[in-house]
This record gives structure tokens, sequence and C-alpha cells, in this order.
């Protein structure tokens, strides 16, 4: 029986941007640190940011290594809003 590798799954709210470089950067990381692959869906949900879940069979520890670099570091490079500037103004 196969077991599906680990991927991660990034549901990205309708009004942010996709930084190409970034989501490259975080697809790299992801292949080089577990062997791991990048789907990303858009939703029209009000999300105050991306929602980002482990799918597939991670290896025992692998998410909880690489989840503070995906989550505080990667995401923010691949993903932003300017929704911000609204509640400014």
């Amino acid at each position: 029986m196969s077991r599906p590798p680990p991927s991660l799954l990034v549901i990205v709210p309708g009004d942010w941007t996709t930084v190409p470089e970034g989501v490259k950067e975080l697809e790299r990381y992801l292949s080089d640190k577990c062997g791991g692959t990048l789907v990303i869906q858009s939703t029209p949900a009000a999300l105050r940011c991306p929602l980002v879940l482990p799918v597939g069979v991670w290896a025992p520890g692998t998410w909880l290594m690489v989840r503070k670099t995906i989550e505080l570091m990667l995401i923010p490079r691949a993903f932003f809003s300017l929704g911000w500037m609204e509640e400014v103004t």
C-alpha cells in the first residue's frame, strides 16, 4: 500500500496577493526539508490570513520541526494583503 507523501495545503483568501518568488522558496523548502509538495487553493471566504494545513503522511516530528519557519517566515514572503490599509484610513 502506498502512503501519500507529505504535502502542505495553503488556503489563501481571495483578496490576498501571491508572490511567485516566495511561493517557489516555500516549494523548495518543503521539498528539501521533508520531500513535501505544496498545494495552493484560493477561497472567497473572509479569512484574516492564509490557512496552513499539513496533509498526507509526515515523518514523525517533521511537521513540528518545519512549522515555525513555514508560518513565520515563508508564508509572509509568499502571500500578502493590503487589507490593513483599509483599517488605517
